[in-house]
């Protein structure tokens, strides 16, 4: 090989090796790359979120403390009821043979009762064979007394004056003890129960405003007003109940699934920035302008006001306009440059 062709080849290689490395030297440099956000002036609000069941305010679900099969169904959904009316009735016909039984038991020993009185007073009969005689007839007639309970218990009947709300049992269905086959109440008024962490309770009060949504009208924002909250919380759960009233307009109907929002407060013409940003120490990091899409960070204490489930309101620190960055911040340090994305 010519002595020019080597010197060419050796300075092309040192070219190379010298893009190479001021190549890995830039990339190793460069601005790390994070997102921006401006402090901007709007209005701080923070709400309590739950999910909500919607019920009427008077209602009853009647269940039959015993399985059997159901051998009588006497309403439909919709229909009025009065306190007392029979809604359906379990298989009784074992009890009321039974029941058949004791009750000529019952005529065949007031009869032995009555001829053991005659006979006594005659004094053609023991004190003894007299009390054994009435004895067989009160517990032929306690026996009867528990039997048409029992039937009674049989009987699912309505507990107030409403409307059949929901029904579920059909002619001839064995139900288990405990599930519920009937709702009885009133279609109004309806309310919200819904449960709400135990560490958002201090926050909440009667009187608060509570904004509802539901999936079956998508878009629309709803107002109810928060009523009453249970004392008593569930230790499982970690939640409390709380009730809200809605309008007798609602548009909700009942057993529909809601998510609430209860407005805890509201601040018009406040600095807001997402919760994002605020580090848990009290902490902002503040963007100045550089040049171009490059920007100088540093460290900046605020201090917090009203939290939402997006943004924050910072009270001192920031003013509106300011520059923050968006997490994470692991990598950012006092007086650092940054590329915005």
């Amino acid at each position: 090989m010519p002595e020019v062709d080597k010197k060419l080849s050796l300075i092309v290689l040192a070219l190379v090796v010298f893009l190479l490395f001021a190549g890995s030297l830039w990339t190793a440099t460069k601005p790390a790359v994070h997102e921006l956000v401006e402090v901007k002036s709007g209005k701080a609000v923070e709400a309590v979120y739950a999910t909500a069941i919607v019920e009427p305010v008077t209602w009853a679900a009647i269940a039959p403390i015993t399985t059997g099969r159901i051998m009588e169904v006497n309403v439909q959904e919709g229909e009025e009821v009065r306190a007392g009316d029979v809604l359906a009735r379990l298989d009784d016909s074992d009890i009321r043979a039974q029941l058949e039984e004791h009750k000529a038991l019952e005529t065949y020993h007031a009869g032995e009762v009555e001829r053991a009185e005659l006979l006594i007073k005659k004094g053609a009969l023991s004190e003894d064979k007299y009390e054994q005689r009435r004895t067989n007839l009160v517990q032929t007639r306690a026996r009867i007394s528990m039997l048409e309970q029992q039937i009674s218990q049989l009987a699912l009947a309505s507990p107030m004056n409403g409307t059949v709300l929901w029904r579920d049992v059909e002619l001839g269905e064995v139900k288990e003890a405990g599930k519920p086959l009937f709702w009885v109440g009133r279609p109004q008024p309806l309310r919200l129960e819904a449960e709400v962490d135990e560490e958002d309770i201090p926050k909440i009060r009667s009187g608060q405003t509570v904004l509802i949504t539901a999936d079956a009208f998508p878009g629309e924002v709803m107002e109810g007003l928060l009523h009453w909250v249970s004392p008593k919380g569930d230790p499982v759960n970690k939640s409390y109940r709380a009730y809200v009233s809605l309008p007798e307009d609602t548009k909700l109907m009942i057993g529909m699934t809601v998510e609430t929002n209860t407005i805890v407060q509201e601040k018009d013409q406040a600095l807001l920035a997402p919760i994002g940003v605020v580090f848990d120490e009290g902490f902002v990091w503040v963007a100045k302008p550089r040049s171009g899409s490059l920007y100088t960070v540093r460290k900046v204490p605020v201090k917090a006001g009203v939290r939402g489930d997006r943004n924050i309101e910072i009270l001192e620190g920031v003013k509106e306009g300011d520059i923050l960055v968006m997490p994470p911040f692991e990598s950012l340090s006092e007086g650092e440059t940054i590329r915005a994305r």
